[in-house]
């Protein structure tokens, strides 16, 4: 940070600008130009490698149309048009703007018309008493114009609107964050509810199949074909499965709260869209899109929160030169203009007029170094957002990084359980073979079974993982916010 000017320094600005010259005082922002890596990570390189080539990239402003599902493309809408912590940042940029609007008018000249009416009494009980004639009660009535500006020859009426117009530009920045938030948490619990809804049919069908298993079993034992430990095993696997559903259905039901809470709708309204239909198969999007040539420096051009920071920080320079402004002296013109008279027939007449002009100044001699260390609050602030832009940067960067390392490796996962359900089937279908043969017990069957629904739960499981990626990926490249193409300006 530049240093402020010292007490000394006083004397030489002022001759200064008596000669025709004007100091803006405090120190000039400067957008930080951070050293950034040419490349994410080599999560990020992999996945680059891993994806199609003749895939289209995706539009990040627009992610979600990358999944190709209608119902997220239309919650994604309906949580932009109605969710309240958007309309809250709205708000707060409407009130960024009237401060700026306010700053600007006390920037300016500012003209008052004041009236009074005052009644006096004068005590008889004093050395001086009445004059002769003079009557002990008096009345006067006023009526005029008052004006002042201050003359803004250090430059902290324009620091001031310096620091208003990155607070409002931050405001923007803020609404962008939240949009790319909201955007991206509508997408995470879309695809936590889908993967719920596809693991409780799956629980289901293997519910079906246990089902008949148990009804097999109990038939074969009072057939006296087998022991009643194989009909209670088949009863217990078929119990074990029941209890699995109500703790998928919470998982669902908590996930589709949470898309009606982002959306700003009431309890329920949204199960007539999310519900499954009994002839409908609960599927778990996936982009099938490729994420295309990202460099850690789109991200100072897209990421809202980040672009926040920085307006931040600039908003805080310039109050460095706030407070360094009240090391010098202050000049305000001053006049008035009015009619004062003892009785209101005569207020409005040519010898009632009264009038003043002039300059007026102040200069600071003894504040205790309260001045001085106000100046270094102000720098210790711009210091702090200095930090918290690169802490931002920092967090960015992981993000990304992290994002692609779970998209790669769920992605190995999901490989290696699509391959562990093929043998798995074929070791299913084998051991009830056998077994209707008679030639195992039911422990085989139902231990396949089992190896096989859990196999098909970690595949739902999986599936969802690297959706989940894939957008907390986008949210980490700031998608999902229209306002996303330009890079901030320099002040």
């Amino acid at each position: 940070m530049i240093q402020p000017l010292k007490r000394g320094d006083s004397l030489r600005v002022i001759v200064l600008w008596m000669l025709g010259g004007c100091a803006v005082v405090g120190p000039d922002y400067q957008t930080p130009e951070p050293v950034l890596p040419e490349t994410h990570g080599s999560a990020s390189a992999e996945l680059d490698r891993s994806a199609p080539a003749d895939a289209d990239p995706v539009d990040l402003v627009v992610w979600w149309e990358a999944f190709e599902d209608p119902t997220l493309t239309e919650l994604v809408q309906r949580a932009i048009a109605g969710n309240k912590d958007m309309a809250t940042a709205i708000q707060r940029i409407a009130e960024a703007e009237a401060i700026l609007g306010v700053e600007r008018s006390a920037a300016g000249p500012r003209l008052d018309l004041n009236g009074r009416y005052r009644r006096a009494g004068i005590s008889e009980n004093t050395q001086f008493g009445l004059f002769p004639g003079q009557s002990r009660s008096s009345d006067e009535y006023q009526l005029g114009l008052a004006s002042s500006w201050e003359l803004d020859l250090w430059g902290r009426n324009q620091r001031i609107l310096e620091a208003a117009g990155a607070d409002l530009e931050s405001r923007v920045e803020d609404l962008g964050a939240v949009h790319v938030s909201v955007t991206a948490m509508v997408g995470d619990a879309y695809l936590r509810l889908r993967e719920n809804q596809r693991r409780e049919a799956i629980a289901r069908t293997t519910i079906t199949t246990l089902e008949g298993n148990h009804e097999t079993s109990t038939a074969r034992f009072h057939a006296g074909l087998v022991q009643e430990l194989d009909m209670l095993r088949a009863q217990t696997e078929l119990e074990s499965s029941r209890a699995l559903l109500p703790r998928l259905q919470l998982g669902a039901a908590a996930a589709m709260a949470e898309l009606e809470l982002l959306c700003g709708l009431e309890p329920s309204k949204l199960t007539a869209l999310l519900s499954p239909t009994a002839d409908t198969t609960v599927a778990i999007p996936v982009p099938g899109m490729r994420v295309g040539d990202q460099v850690p420096a789109d991200l100072l051009r897209r990421r809202p929160d980040l672009r926040s920071v920085e307006r931040q920080l600039a908003a805080q320079t310039a109050r460095i030169g706030v407070a360094t402004a009240d090391l010098y002296p202050t000049f305000t013109l001053l006049g008035n203009f009015g009619l004062l008279a003892e009785k209101p027939q005569n207020l409005f007449q040519a010898t009632s007029i009264t009038h003043s002009i002039g300059p007026s100044f102040s200069v600071p001699l003894f504040s205790g170094g309260g001045v001085r260390r106000n100046i270094a609050a102000a720098d210790a602030r711009a210091k702090q957002a200095l930090v918290a832009y690169e802490r931002t940067l920092l967090e960015a960067l992981h993000e990304v990084d992290s994002a692609a390392r779970s998209i790669v490796l769920e992605g190995l996962s999901l490989e290696t359980l699509d391959r562990a359900k093929t043998s798995a089937q074929a070791s299913l279908m084998k051991s009830v073979a056998l077994y209707e043969q008679g030639l195992t017990a039911v422990d085989t069957v139902l231990d396949s079974r089992r190896a096989l629904y859990s196999i098909e739960d970690a595949r739902a499981q999986a599936r969802s993982a690297t959706s989940r990626a894939h957008v907390d990926l986008y949210r980490a490249l700031g998608g999902g916010w229209p306002g996303a193409g330009s890079a901030p300006e320099d002040e």
